[in-house]
């Protein structure tokens, strides 16, 4: 049993520990709002990609809601292919979170592009980067498997000491049995006797090898 509580906390804490391994400052330098189509690409120009969430309070005006981030003393606002863009702001709401509220015609229906200081920019999901999602899988299906096999060991364990304990008490009965016999009856002088006592034994020695599979 310590050993499976030691499996478990070795990894949970490998999960927790590449969760937050990337937990360095992370700053939103600038926002640019692009014309796309019928709706709007929002570009957000961090240190590295931050985890997001939108709420959509109406066709017009949505909620951008980023965690393990927060503004840098300048955040640029730029706007490209469009003048319709009626409210834009940056508020800090917590520690290492953002709110950015945007109001302009048809912005529920914008993308949310992420740029990080270094590597490709990428689309912005809602909740877990998917990379992180796949990973926490992996882990808590070994976590599931280690789990299960460690139990099974455990009881076929307690099977085999109930056998082997089982075993020892019918060879200790045994025995005490035959110097009972031994006692209280001269074998040499009943053949009879012999003869029954020697199929007894060998229906224990039976009895006892049944008990060891």
């Amino acid at each position: 049993m310590k050993k499976i509580l030691l499996t478990i906390t070795f990894i949970f804490a490998f999960l927790f520990s590449s969760l937050t391994a990337d937990a360095k400052p992370n700053y939103l330098h600038s926002i640019t709002l692009e014309k796309n189509n019928n709706a709007y690409n929002i570009i957000l120009e961090a240190d590295s990609i931050a985890k997001l969430t939108r709420k959509v309070k109406s066709d017009n005006e949505i909620v951008l809601n980023l965690s393990g981030i927060t503004s840098s003393e300048t955040v640029n606002a730029l706007y490209k292919g469009n003048t319709n863009i009626d409210n834009l702001i940056v508020e800090n709401s917590g520690f290492n979170k953002l709110k950015i509220y945007i109001s302009a015609p048809n912005i529920k229906s914008s993308s949310v592009i992420m740029k990080p200081a270094q590597g490709a920019a990428e689309l912005v999901g809602e909740g877990m980067p998917v990379n992180k999602i796949v990973w926490s899988i992996v882990v808590l299906g070994i976590l599931a498997f280690t789990v299960t096999r460690s139990v099974k060991r455990t009881k076929e364990d307690s099977k085999l000491l109930i056998k082997r304990d089982i075993k020892d008490r019918e060879i200790a009965l045994y025995k005490q049995y035959r110097r009972k016999l031994d006692e209280d009856i001269s074998l040499g002088e009943n053949k009879k006797m012999n003869k029954m006592l020697r199929k007894i034994d060998r229906k224990i020695d039976e009895r006892l090898s049944m008990t060891m599979k």
